[in-house]
């Protein structure tokens, strides 16, 4: 049984009041924590967090009311994402206990948040694919053994199996398949990330993790188009993503892209201008965390709402 979420009475009544609102902007530095944006009961959001360094940290909540983080954003000396995004965000909900995290794959921009709550707050489950071999760093291999102490449940997860987050919630992993992703050693971790859809209703939420080419041509031909459809997309590998047959077959609604503004070593140097032409040109509206803060996504079931935490400049 999924232990519920337990909130202080006062901020879950301030909470429960607000209304949902659609757009709705916060003029806010980068990096800083937003408020508490309102779940109204019975709707799912998702939360792609502005992060003031390259990585990603997602939070799900659940019509239910559990909260689950995919990917936790990375540490740098002093600087822990799990520290200074996650945890706030968690404290200002009145959350002392996480449903789950899954981990897309271990790269540290993606995985070491996640030492920080397991320290300081209970975790049900810890997922991920089970990656192994001499590509999956020392440090992420601690921190499953870890996991595997703290939390109440550890699962390695593939192709088919499927999520027992909400019962209004159908939560499917679409890869790694079983045996993996053939790909280059450089692409491998990336191309063998764990593939989440999440539907609501007649919302579908497509959460990919940092897959490129072998691991979107693995999925077009594993998974049928229009499984793959869907009403929001956080963008593959943080924008640095072209691949036309993946992007026509999905064809998203909204695409939100976790990234910095520029990467002075990397091709293109602007993954968010690159997402907005790709995704675009599916009539896509694209938000890039690098200009938006925080993007929050909120489904009835029915419709979406999209709120950010700042204007673009």
């Amino acid at each position: 049984m999924r232990r519920p979420i337990r909130r202080r009475g006062w901020q879950a009544a301030i909470l429960g009041c607000i209304a949902i609102a659609a757009s709705l902007a916060c003029t806010r530095s980068p990096g800083e924590t937003a408020p508490p944006a309102a779940r109204m009961p019975g709707t799912l959001q998702i939360t792609v967090f502005g992060l003031s360094r390259h990585g990603l940290a997602i939070a799900v909540e659940t019509p239910s009311g559990a909260l689950y983080f995919v990917d936790t954003g990375d540490k740098l000396g002093d600087s822990d994402t799990g520290k200074d995004t996650l945890a706030p965000f968690l404290r200002a909900r009145g959350v002392d206990a996480i449903d789950g995290i899954v981990i897309s794959h271990p790269h540290h921009d993606h995985f070491e948040g996640a030492a920080y709550l397991l320290k300081h707050f209970e975790v049900a489950t810890f997922v991920d694919a089970g990656a192994e071999g001499a590509l999956v760093d020392t440090e992420y291999l601690d921190l499953r053994k870890r996991a595997q102490k703290r939390a109440k449940g550890y699962r390695v997860v593939h192709a088919g199996d499927t999520l027992p987050w909400d019962p209004a919630l159908e939560v499917t992993v679409l890869a790694p398949p079983i045996g993996g992703v053939r790909s280059s050693d450089d692409d491998r971790l990336n191309d063998n990330s764990v593939v989440l859809r999440i539907q609501h209703g007649d919302n579908v939420f497509l959460l990919p993790g940092d897959l490129e080419h072998e691991g979107s041509e693995s999925l077009l031909a594993t998974v049928p188009a229009e499984t793959l459809r869907s009403t929001v997309l956080v963008a593959p590998h943080h924008g640095f993503f072209d691949e036309a047959r993946f992007v026509d077959a999905v064809h998203p609604r909204t695409v939100v892209v976790s990234c910095l503004a520029n990467y002075t070593n990397k091709k293109p140097r602007s993954p968010g201008d690159l997402a907005k032409r790709v995704f675009g040109a599916v009539g896509a509206e694209v938000y890039v965390t690098a200009e938006h803060g925080s993007v929050t996504v909120t489904s009835d079931g029915v419709r979406c709402a999209v709120r950010s935490q700042q204007e673009p400049r």
